[in-house]
């Protein structure tokens, strides 16, 4: 019998051929691969962060710093106002937002019915909606229901933010809960019904608690968006409804105090970071959860006479609460004087007759908010996959330090980093405040984080063992990358992509700062034009967060279909 070259595959070796060895040694050598991978995302992401990310925020937290400054800022009692509005309100969003969040994800994830893969996608658009459209669609409301002087008003009252910022955030609470719901084994509810529990007390003592890492997750986002939010505040909220992000965007461009600025921009770091380390501690005691096999709705578990009923009034409350400020958003751009037609399109796209609103600046700002979202991807989305690899790093020395940074910039407000590239970035040696690329750059860093994230869930799920095997088959470490990462990680690259070019097209904080007269964005020009007089320009605005949202929906679209494609053909 021979024994001497018996290959891999054949059972217990006693020699090995040239080529296994040969092939042996390069399955040795993909930890060093990792490890050049590895080091090289550490190198690109510390050092683009450490310029457009730290250096700015350290210089902000230079000029608020003072001992002067911190003690007549925060000697206020103005100031106390601000940050404690800012954070109650935001509490409550979130809380509401939870609460609107398990209903819809409960309808999606232990119900099966007709045209439930419609309800998601509603559930969905919201999130990628611009908030400047979001306020705009509430404005709307306001104006068609006339809502003004009742308990229901919409505009300048804490209700109206609060609704819409729960209208704007139920697609995280839903899209995370549903994921991880959809996936819990029906064995404890099955338990629980056999002894006699009821919907409620089952829902309450059984499920809930076993969806708290979820919940976790998806509050902790919910917070930070609603924590640092700026186009709904400043366009539905008044002055009584000031927050912390509004009041340095006021102070650094009204008041051109920026040392007050710089002090409010310290206290919403600090309660960031503080929100972050409570999030760490939560995550590292409930992260853990016993996930079942793929759960299958059960009619048995459900089977109550309440089912069609919770069914129904689910749907019907999702259809009206997040379709309705769409439906009217489009109605309100088609209403004229003289009746339905598309005047105001044509308007934004021809040169009205009072001049106010040129055909070169609303085509100008389209341009630009595509061109500008679509560079701001492509950074998020290489920058954001190098952060995933080092938050999937086996070495807990560099995956929990990583956490922590690609996370800070999802709750840094847009208005604070802005403020700081204006501030820091004016140096005679390099002067790039006034450059178009910074805008781009400034909308990439908000997106990096939520793209890492995605990315980095999806990177862990590799096998390594999966890569060995490619190795020792000769395949190239690209190869390895194309063949085995690539399809695994196609679906959560593109996903990523998806939200960055949506946060970056609809971004308005750092952009509001960045942004120059002759360089227009969609979300500057439909807030400039609302702060004009008249029934035409309102509706002109309307027009253009139409197109918008458009824009958006089709570009998300699209990428959704360049995923399917990569991950065909990886």
């Amino acid at each position: 019998m021979h024994h001497g070259t018996s290959g891999p595959n054949n059972g217990p070796k006693l020699f090995y051929d040239d080529d296994y060895r040969r092939n042996s040694r390069s399955a040795l050598n993909l930890n060093n691969y990792q490890k050049y991978l590895t080091s090289t995302a550490l190198i690109i992401s510390v050092g683009f962060f450490s310029i457009f990310y730290f250096f700015p925020l350290g210089k902000i937290l230079w000029y608020g710093l003072s001992p002067e400054n911190i003690a007549m800022v925060f000697g206020a009692h103005t100031t106390w106002k601000v940050i404690w509005f800012t954070l109650w309100q935001a509490l409550i969003s979130t809380a509401v937002s939870l609460c609107v969040g398990i209903l819809i994800a409960n309808i999606l994830s232990r119900f099966s019915f007709r045209g439930r893969g419609a309800l998601s996608v509603l559930a969905t658009i919201p999130f990628v909606m611009p908030t400047v459209v979001v306020a705009s669609a509430f404005l709307s409301l306001n104006t068609i229901f006339k809502l003004e002087g009742t308990v229901f008003n919409l505009e300048g009252t804490v209700f109206g933010v609060i609704v819409a910022h729960v209208f704007f955030n139920t697609a995280i609470v839903v899209r995370t809960l549903g994921g991880w719901w959809g996936q819990l084994t029906l064995d404890p509810e099955y338990a629980a019904r056999t002894l006699g529990a009821g919907t409620v007390k089952t829902f309450f003592l059984v499920t809930l608690p076993r969806l708290k890492p979820a919940l976790i997750a998806s509050g902790s986002l919910t917070f930070l968006f609603t924590f640092t939010s700026f186009g709904i505040i400043l366009i539905l909220g008044s002055l009584k409804q000031a927050t912390i992000e509004t009041e340095i965007w006021r102070y650094a461009t009204q008041r051109i105090d920026i040392n007050t600025a710089a002090a409010l921009g310290i206290a919403q770091l600090a309660i960031v970071v503080l929100m972050l380390v409570i999030n760490s501690r939560l995550r590292n005691k409930y992260g853990t959860s016993e996930l079942g096999s793929i759960a299958v709705t059960d009619e048995k578990v459900y089977a109550t006479k309440f089912r069609s009923l919770r069914l129904y009034s689910g749907v019907i409350f999702t259809v009206l609460f997040l379709g309705t400020p769409l439906v009217l958003l489009i109605e309100r751009s088609l209403r004229t004087p003289k009746g339905y037609s598309f005047t105001y399109y044509r308007e934004i796209f021809t040169e009205s007759q009072s001049g106010r609103f040129s055909i070169f600046e609303t085509r100008t700002a389209i341009i630009n908010s595509i061109t500008w979202a679509l560079l701001a991807m492509v950074i998020a989305t290489l920058l954001g996959y190098l952060a995933a690899v080092l938050l999937s790093s086996p070495s807990a020395k560099i995956s929990k330090p990583a956490d922590v940074l690609f996370l800070l910039p999802l709750g840094t407000s847009g208005v604070l980093l802005g403020f700081g590239i204006i501030v820091t970035l004016n140096s005679s040696f390099w002067d790039i405040r006034s450059n178009w690329w910074i805008i781009p750059i400034a909308q990439a860093i908000l997106g990096i984080g939520l793209v890492a994230r995605i990315v980095g869930t999806a990177l862990r799920d590799v096998n390594p063992e999966m890569r060995n095997a490619a190795k020792v088959l000769g395949a190239s470490d690209a190869k390895v990358w194309r063949h085995v990462d690539l399809p695994i990680i196609s679906r959560s690259l593109v996903a990523g992509a998806s939200f960055s070019f949506a946060i970056a097209i609809g971004e308005f904080g750092a952009t509001a700062f960045l942004v120059r007269p002759q360089r227009p964005t969609i979300p500057t020009t439909i807030f400039n034009l609302l702060g004009r007089p008249g029934a035409s320009t309102y509706g002109q605005a309307m027009a253009l967060c139409v197109v918008l949202a458009g824009i958006t929906a089709i570009s998300i679209s699209l990428l959704d279909r360049t995923g399917t494609v990569i991950r065909d053909t990886a």
